[in-house]
């Protein structure tokens, strides 16, 4: 069964005006029991959560993967890697280094996806096209 890792861009534009992008509606129907759920993913989107009411959406997503037990959290072998490629950004675009910290939580779910083998589906293509030109991992770009 194919894996698939969904990036916090997506659930934002889910939780805010509760729809989604056709291809994500797509695997939700057809490979729900293939998608994880990053907990990189959960903590962005907690962070972003400024009301009850916006916890509980998130609370809500989270909840069925923690059950199911398709939750992925970075290794502490992953947030070494992450130091090494944050490196490797910084070696190959020294204009990006204010952009760095933006570019740990999307190093670290890349690496998870890539761990298990899963797509990772995002809309965040510059940043996720850079990473992958370091270390390779299966990506889509949702347009």
């Amino acid at each position: 069964m194919a894996k698939h890792l969904i990036d916090t861009d997506l659930y934002i534009d889910l939780i805010q005006s509760g729809k989604t992008f056709p291809i994500i509606h797509e695997l939700y129907e057809k490979e729900a029991p293939g998608i994880y759920f990053s907990s990189v993913v959960a903590q962005e989107l907690l962070a972003g959560a400024r009301s009850p009411t916006g916890k509980r959406h998130v609370e809500t997503l989270l909840v069925p993967f923690e059950k199911a037990g398709r939750m992925v959290s970075p290794t502490h072998r992953q947030w070494k890697e992450a130091g090494d490629i944050l490196a490797r950004v910084l070696e190959l675009r020294p204009d990006l280094k204010s952009k760095l910290p933006g570019l740990v939580n999307d190093c670290l779910l890349a690496l998870s996806a890539r761990a298990i083998g899963a797509a990772l589906y995002t809309k965040n293509r510059d940043d996720f096209l850079l990473l992958r030109s370091i270390r390779p991992f299966l990506l889509i770009v949702v347009k």
